[in-house]
């Protein structure tokens, strides 16, 4: 419990230094809010244009872009240092990580943070549109919005789990980059899109490597398509504890074989 006050402590510390600078906070924002909105605005135009992509309407793609995108940004508002992890090995950075007396993970977590809340005030605003067209027209249940907050977070912890795992691979290649462009920016451009569109390798690769496909496809064909049955719930939140019990027992043997960089 001490390690969580710390660990709160100093996220709010770092917090506070990142709102130094408000120019350059705001602009951030803003540049990054603008960013979410026209990446959906650009697909829901295509859409418009040639109608509705194998059965799925702009609104069910929206969703499915809505439970994705919210679930990256409160990601990426928690785990910022593991998305960025690279720097840490490269620079020694780590190293001074490992004299905190807090576990490490808890040390990485709060020595870095990013500011998300404009990118998910416009994620949470494509999620509620998209979800509130689907309740008004009969497609989806009222159980969609508790079962659409439950995914988020397990989306979340699915998210953050392949985040860890691919920063605790660095303990042995020590550059991370060019697969964390692979396991994040790759895996969820293709996962704005439903799974179905794609071939089987690529289904396959979404469902099981990188299971970002449980993020919001697979609970999505039984909350708003009603196409599977309930038990998608439970397997997603199956695959969330297992994806991230997984990456901290990789975390805990890679932090075993860290080696100093000596700077």
């Amino acid at each position: 419990m001490n390690w969580l006050r710390i660990s709160w402590l100093l996220y709010k510390i770092n917090v506070r230094a990142r709102m130094q600078y408000r120019v350059s906070f705001l602009l951030t924002t803003l540049l990054a809010s603008v960013v979410t909105v026209a990446e959906f605005l650009g697909l829901a135009v295509v859409l418009h244009a040639f109608g509705a992509i194998r059965g799925w309407n702009v609104w069910e793609i929206g969703y499915l872009y809505g439970v994705l995108m919210t679930a990256k940004y409160l990601y990426r508002g928690v785990g910022s240092a593991v998305n960025n992890f690279e720097p840490y090995l490269v620079n020694g950075q780590l190293d001074q990580l490992l004299l905190r007396p807090m576990p490490l993970l808890l040390s990485v977590l709060t020595s870095r943070t990013r500011m998300v809340g404009g990118e998910l005030l416009q994620s949470l605003t494509v999620l509620g549109v998209c979800l509130g067209k689907l309740l008004g027209d009969g497609t989806a249940g009222w159980s969609a919005i508790p079962l659409t907050l439950l995914i988020v977070c397990t989306g979340t912890v699915i998210m953050f789990a392949v985040g860890l795992a691919t920063a605790a691979v660095g303990f042995w290649t020590t550059r991370t980059e060019d697969l964390s462009v692979l396991t994040d920016n790759a895996s969820t451009t293709a996962s704005q899109l439903p799974l179905s569109l794609f071939p089987d390798w690529l289904r396959t690769l979404l469902l099981t490597v990188v299971p970002f496909g449980f993020i919001n496809y697979v609970p999505a064909m039984f909350i708003i398509r009603s196409e599977w049955g309930w038990w998608t719930i439970p397997a997603t939140g199956a695959v969330a504890a297992m994806s991230l019990g997984a990456a901290l027992a990789l975390w805990r043997v890679g932090v075993r074989r860290y080696q100093s960089t000596g700077t």
